[in-house]
């Protein structure tokens, strides 16, 4: 079987990001490859932000999602207008608004609506985090 991650909650104000991160570690230890992708919307995008720095004494949610994309090759996916609307933006975005710098964490990638339909289209179940 094969699951969708829908994140909406944001990083900050909900649990929806640590219990995301539950549950996907959880999955990925019993089925291996059950996971085709996260999409990340609202304010959860701002989980994608490079610049964002947690206190010492907490865990690192960018790091930890980033190391869920490399150990197990599970694509990151940020809603490009959310992440826009909220200053996360890649390299492309940044040189299309004229800005010398970008924001964007390594491992995720944004995208648009669609490619949350393609996850729905081809996967067996999408859950959503709020």
């Amino acid at each position: 079987m094969q699951y969708a991650l829908l994140i909406t909650g944001s990083p900050y104000q909900t649990k929806a990001c640590h219990t995301a991160l539950r549950f996907i570690k959880a999955a990925l230890a019993k089925y291996p490859n059950c996971i085709k992708g996260v999409f990340f919307y609202e304010d959860a995008v701002l989980l994608g932000n490079q610049l964002s720095q947690p206190p010492r004494d907490e865990i690192s949610l960018l790091k930890a999602w980033q190391d869920i994309a490399t150990q197990h090759d599970v694509p990151l996916y940020l809603c490009i207008a959310a992440a826009v609307r909220r200053g996360i933006i890649n390299e492309s975005e940044s040189q299309r608004y004229e800005l010398t710098q970008h924001s964007l964490a390594e491992h995720f990638q944004l995208e648009g609506l669609g490619t949350l339909v393609d996850l729905m289209n081809t996967t067996d179940k999408i859950i959503q985090f709020r």
